[in-house]
């Protein structure tokens, strides 16, 4: 029985896709659970229904940037300092903050996920402490080499079968992998093209055990060298070998759009 549930898992898996199910493995996939507080510019996404969706990065007191898909979420609050989505309410490090209003890039395609990106602007500002800081843009950011490791979290899916976020907030390692090798057939039968304003990352090594994000951990960053580059974008199912997760790169485009939101919207 426990065989058959887990076949048919990764057979969701396979059809399903915008980082939609962990086939049957944990949290985000082939990943390790947080030290608390080690990544204090996380930030957790609520809906209207207070129910937990999205990840996100604190740019500054009053800017989180998530993933533009999400904004289909409706969403309502953010909560910072987070270590255990159960204890995010009583934990006296946590702070929570709606959402005043949603800036979504432009031209972002629900097609296809290009310009995947979403600003969101705090109604109170956020104040920083030990478990809270601000990650803020870097000016350039290079295209990340191929082979480049960077690190990835978030709250993802525990399993496709049960809808339900990670308690904990988990991370993973996951190596890039060049566009043109993406979009070969072998790695892309998904029907989007990979773009030069994504970042495809996964598994490239013979670790059993493949690493990726899933349902729930989009809007998170993708971090190499500590810088950010990238959010969490889309992916064909989870934990699929070749079948890698596709971020959104902070290109310069990105990045100038971002400060010009910002830098108006601070003058109201």
């Amino acid at each position: 029985m426990a065989r058959s549930l887990l076949a048919l898992a990764k057979t969701l898996c396979f059809i399903l896709h915008v980082q939609s199910c962990t086939c049957g493995e944990a949290e985000i996939i082939g990943g390790e659970k947080v030290t608390a507080h080690s990544l204090p510019h996380m930030a957790l996404l609520y809906n209207s229904l207070g129910n937990p969706v999205c990840g996100g990065t604190l740019l500054s007191s009053t800017w989180v940037l998530s993933a533009a898909h999400c904004f289909k979420y409706e969403i309502d609050t953010v909560r910072l300092g987070v270590v255990t989505i159960n204890n995010s309410k009583t934990d006296g490090f946590v702070q929570a903050r709606k959402v005043a209003k949603q800036y979504k890039h432009p031209n972002y395609e629900n097609a296809t996920f290009l310009h995947d990106l979403l600003l969101l602007k705090l109604s109170q500002a956020v104040e920083e402490t030990m478990a809270i800081k601000y990650l803020p843009l870097a000016n350039t950011i290079p295209d990340p080499k191929e082979g480049t490791i960077c690190l990835v979290a978030g709250w993802g899916m525990v399993n496709v079968l049960i809808e339900a976020m990670s308690d904990d907030l988990m991370s993973a390692n996951v190596t890039v992998i060049k566009r043109e090798t993406c979009n070969l057939t072998k790695y892309n039968n998904t029907g989007y093209t990979i773009t030069s304003d994504m970042v495809c990352a996964g598994t490239v090594d013979e670790n059993p055990d493949v690493r990726d994000t899933c349902r729930g951990d989009s809007g998170g960053p993708l971090m190499c060298n500590g810088v950010q580059v990238g959010i969490t974008s889309f992916g064909k199912g989870c934990a699929i070998r070749t079948k890698p997760g596709v971020y959104t790169f902070l290109s310069k485009q990105h990045i100038d759009w971002m400060n010009k939101v910002m830098q108006k919207q601070e003058l109201f």
